[in-house]
């Protein structure tokens, strides 16, 4: 990646020169330095109607707040600046696009709050092998602006002049997929159509995605 791309998708103040290794224990929600100080602290939040986390800085700050919009057929999260759901504070939406069963892949797609239409993608997602890896990547370029390697916790390597916080934001939400899938499992009943074709028989956008791979 060039060192003069920026991506200051939260604050620039996250926007470190240099490389920075984080370690996100996903148990507990706290992301550590290198230095195994507290860096970040993810909270879950009671009795709302969604599934809504928030991110504190170390001093106790709202940076961002996670709202997991279960009823969307994309598994959408919607993230807002702070402690807020006011459409006004929207950053950014995350959804998942695509699974490739027999690669073991899930790709993720995040666009911007004024990325209305959404006919591409502002930063994208790929999810190896159960979350053992994950690359995210600035747009549809190759341009990779983050690694995590899965260690227990989430081992994560963030590109100069990237914004960390907003990468520990997204790889939390990586960290919930399982949660939610659970949650919204169905049964897959398999039958043959009026041409002959295998189809499933199903609403669940998930589960048929993974059938088909």
């Amino acid at each position: 990646m060039a060192s003069h791309q920026s991506f200051p998708v939260i604050c620039p103040n996250y926007c470190a020169p240099n490389r920075i290794n984080l370690q996100i224990n996903t148990d507990k929600g706290i992301t550590y330095d290198i230095n195994s100080n507290v860096v970040f602290k993810m909270k879950d939040t009671l009795f709302s109607l969604h599934n809504r986390r928030v991110l504190y800085d170390v001093q106790g700050n709202p940076i961002v707040t996670l709202y997991n919009k279960i009823m969307t057929l994309h598994d959408r999260c919607q993230v807002f600046r702070g402690e807020s759901n006011d459409q006004s504070k929207l950053l950014f939406s995350m959804k998942r696009s695509s699974i490739l069963q027999d690669s073991k892949l899930i790709k993720f797609e995040v666009f911007f709050a004024e990325n209305k239409n959404e006919s591409a993608c502002d930063f994208r997602v790929i999810v190896y092998g159960r979350k053992s890896s994950c690359n995210v990547y600035a747009g549809e370029s190759p341009t990779i602006i983050a690694t995590m390697n899965n260690n227990g916790g989430f081992n994560v390597n963030v590109h100069p002049n990237v914004d960390h916080a907003f990468i520990v934001t997204v790889l939390m939400i990586v960290d919930d997929m399982e949660d939610y899938e659970a949650s919204t499992s169905v049964d897959v009943d398999i039958h043959r159509d009026d041409n002959k074709r295998i189809v499933p028989s199903v609403n669940d956008f998930f589960s048929v995605k993974s059938w088909m791979g």
